[in-house]
């Protein structure tokens, strides 16, 4: 299956509610779908495509870049040295899949055992560091974890919890590659999406320079915390100076979080999303067979996001039955009319 196959699947496991039966009409084992799902978490629709062979580079790997991949595995232990080799990639690290292969068997981490050990090992170094720097007088400050399902009253509010994500939707005719990237207020839903042609970081702070921080201001609101898969668009992979998109949020004073596939349930509002998406804008659009250009699906979605946040009721969660701008306006008590700016074309 391609991913566009894939992506149905995961679909129709999430809104049936019945793995088990979905498996079943698709001829396909829990394992399988899990592991999908588990991409699709991650690394959105670009985890469901079929990675492109490159060729093997030498295998003789320098000081630096051997501790950049301990590093790595110190954070991500569940990734194997073909993956570890296209995150490294997408950092700038040249180094062949064969060498980091020799670094993790020179350090006993070629299992994934091995490398799970080895990660707990330099997290238990680091917190009793920590202690030691608190006895001697240094304080540190913990930062609270994030209350995702906002069961503090102080945190059900609109802007407490945005989502981000950049997703790969396909290769399509007239078209091209596609991209989509996501802003999601968990609390009001309120939505920005951006289409483009390609995944970088500079097209992230385009996204929220141009689109969603004028967005903020015509609410009167600020994001708390913006949480993100661990994609090297959103931050660095190992401790080594600052992310440009890291450095970004800094300056705007939002806290970024980011978490793995492990925390599908942090991601929920954002699938949910993303369904709704799916059925209601990109299903008819692809049916209709009238998208002649890059443009004319981009104008299309800008009219369906209009109407998803400035008409449309939602249909699940606590806020059932609201429209995503009312949720924020009503809370933000902001009584003039919105700028006209925010149902055009941008």
């Amino acid at each position: 299956m391609n991913e566009s196959q894939k992506y149905q699947v995961i679909l129709h496991g999430m809104t049936s509610n019945n793995v088990s039966k979905t498996c079943k009409e698709f001829g396909i084992s829990r394992t399988l779908y899990y592991r999908w799902y588990n991409a699709y978490m991650q690394d959105g629709m670009a985890g469901l495509g079929s990675k492109d062979r490159r060729p093997v580079m030498p295998n003789q790997v320098d000081r630096t870049t051997e501790k950049i991949i301990l590093q790595y595995v110190a954070r991500f232990p569940q990734d194997g040295p073909k993956r570890i080799y296209y995150e490294l990639q997408d950092e700038g690290v040249r180094t062949g899949e064969s060498g980091i292969y020799n670094v993790l068997r020179r350090h006993g981490l070629n299992r994934r055992e091995d490398r799970e050990r080895y990660a707990r090992e330099i997290k238990a170094k680091k917190r009793t560091s920590r202690g030691k720097s608190n006895s001697a007088g240094n304080q540190v400050k913990q930062q609270n974890p994030l209350d995702y399902n906002m069961n503090n009253s102080d945190h059900a509010r609109p802007g407490y919890i945005c989502f981000q994500t950049i997703q790969y939707i396909g290769k399509f005719p007239n078209v091209g590659k596609l991209y989509q990237y996501i802003n999601l207020d968990s609390y009001s839903r309120l939505a920005l999406v951006k289409l483009c042609n390609q995944k970088s970081t500079m097209q992230l702070i385009d996204f929220m320079r141009f689109k969603i921080m004028p967005l903020l201001r015509t609410f009167h609101l600020e994001i708390d915390n913006l949480v993100t898969n661990k994609s090297q668009e959103f931050s660095t992979a190992w401790e080594r100076g600052n992310h440009m998109y890291t450095e970004y949020l800094h300056k705007h004073n939002i806290n970024s979080v980011t978490y793995g596939a492990d925390h599908p349930e942090v991601f929920q509002p954002l699938h949910e999303f993303t369904t709704v998406l799916g059925k209601e804008f990109y299903k008819p659009v692809w049916h209709e067979g009238r998208i002649d250009s890059f443009d004319t699906l981009e104008q299309r979605l800008n009219e369906y996001m209009n109407y998803y946040n400035y008409t449309r009721p939602l249909g699940e969660g606590n806020n059932q039955g609201k429209i995503p701008s009312d949720i924020v306006l009503d809370f933000r008590g902001v009584q003039e009319p919105l700028p006209l700016w925010l149902y055009t074309r941008r």
